[in-house]
């Protein structure tokens, strides 16, 4: 099955979260798949008595809801790491922020033509990004709008699992 390039949008944060635990996991055999991500979240939601825990939390029965879902769409063999949601370093989190302060919302390419014509020069100068970084920062920008567009905004990657 042809998966598309972003699915990820398909996902929830707190889905995504728990994506990022089970790629962690040096006990769960990697590369991660859905059934892996759907195993660890039945985990949670199941008793050695009770088969699905009435008394689970509801947000870990959406959890099992929302993979149940992507794993009857795309396969339980689906590579985890595809569904999820991409994050920027934190030093890029300054820059968006900042971005965010100054620009109101930007598309990456906002933020990047404004990152170029100063913003990330006043954050080196104010010490809140090192010198040293500026061209990782420039260059995993650059890398976002090859991957997700440049009119895609540039808050979607605030956050981290």
């Amino acid at each position: 099955m042809n998966i598309p390039r972003d699915v990820y949008q398909n996902t929830s944060e707190e889905l995504s979260v728990v994506i990022a635990g089970v790629l962690d996991d040096e006990e769960i055999d990697q590369p991660a798949s859905l059934e892996s991500v759907r195993e660890a979240i039945l985990a949670k939601v199941k008793t050695p008595t009770i088969p699905l825990n009435r008394f689970s939390s509801e947000e870990w029965q959406q959890l099992r809801d929302e993979i149940d879902a992507l794993v009857e769409e795309y396969g339980g063999d689906a590579l985890a790491v595809r569904f999820l949601r991409p994050w920027a370093s934190e030093s890029l989190e300054r820059l968006i922020e900042a971005g965010l302060d100054e620009l109101g919302t930007p598309t990456l390419v906002t933020l990047f033509e404004a990152a170029e014509t100063g913003l990330l020069a006043n954050l080196i100068g104010q010490g809140e990004i090192d010198d040293d970084e500026a061209q990782t920062i420039l260059g995993e920008l650059q890398e976002l709008m090859r991957q997700h567009g440049p009119d895609t905004l540039a808050e979607n990657f605030i956050g981290s699992p």
